[in-house]
């Protein structure tokens, strides 16, 4: 992607900062309703804790990278064909995984009737794997009849219900597109704090090992303060994988495992 002309024009330009800004607008787009978004260049650099306005409404404007459309909206012509090819590929890989479950079971099935019961929920759900933290395949919001301590805890300004609904939660994992946003902030965190202040990729390696997507980078990046290195938080988080790794601790529910064991011995402080 990025030796592809246009954005090969937009480097020259505009350097590894507008490359940067170039991949988190995509990753907002995949996950926009119908992959389209308001063209507001405060709002999009207010979302992206990008503080110069003006290079992300370079970078959407100048070099062809995006559409505008008359609604006031832009999308992202290659991050549609890109997922326009990989939803193919999944539905004929559904389709196919039906058939063979049908003549291995004796089972009938009617494959173009059958409602695919994992929606897409745009391209970060499409990269969903087998084995990450899925529990939940409709109203991921809405609390199951379950028992768990994240329904009596709380942190700052996450209430039990919302702690339960994130580790819960249906999400996709940490991808190629995602894990470049990562590292563009990781650039910008080293050049506000220095060198050695800061280690977003520590949380990255704990969510792949967890097998937990993108809501638990986020939350483990707001409780780790961005992956302050020394702090109390990415201590604990970072001592609770190691000791998973040494026993070969496999949790049922991974996302709630991880927030129940980090956030406990906060809570009544």
């Amino acid at each position: 992607m990025r030796t592809a002309d246009q954005v090969l024009s937009m480097r020259i330009q505009e350097g590894s900062a507008g490359y940067g800004v170039y991949v988190m607008l995509l990753e907002l787009l995949r996950d926009a309703e119908n992959r389209r978004l308001v063209f507001n260049p405060k709002h999009l650099a207010f979302a992206m804790n990008e503080p110069n306005v003006e290079l992300v409404q370079r970078v959407v404007q100048d070099y062809a990278l995006f559409t505008l459309g008359d609604d006031g909206k832009f999308s992202s012509p290659w991050l549609e064909a890109q997922m326009n090819e990989y939803d193919a590929k999944k539905a004929a890989a559904v389709a196919a995984g039906k058939r063979g479950a049908a003549r291995r079971y004796g089972k009938q099935y009617t494959i173009e009737a059958e409602e695919d019961r994992v929606p897409m929920g745009g391209a970060m759900a499409a990269q969903q794997d087998t084995d990450s933290n899925i529990t939940q395949h409709n109203e991921p919001n809405k609390i199951n009849p379950t028992k768990s301590k994240l329904l009596g805890m709380t942190w700052k300004g996450w209430d039990g219900e919302h702690l339960f609904a994130l580790a819960r939660k249906k999400e996709p994992l940490i991808d190629d597109l995602s894990r470049e946003v990562i590292k563009s902030q990781q650039g910008k965190l080293n050049a506000r704090a220095g060198q050695e202040r800061h280690n977003l990729g520590a949380i990255v390696d704990v969510c792949d090992y967890f097998k937990v997507g993108v809501g638990m980078f986020r939350f483990l990046a707001e409780y780790t303060n961005y992956g302050r290195i020394g702090s109390p938080e990415i201590i604990r988080m970072l001592a609770l994988e190691k000791e998973c790794r040494q026993t070969k601790f496999t949790p049922k529910y991974p996302a709630e495992y991880v927030l129940v064991k980090l956030l406990e011995p906060l809570q009544g402080q």
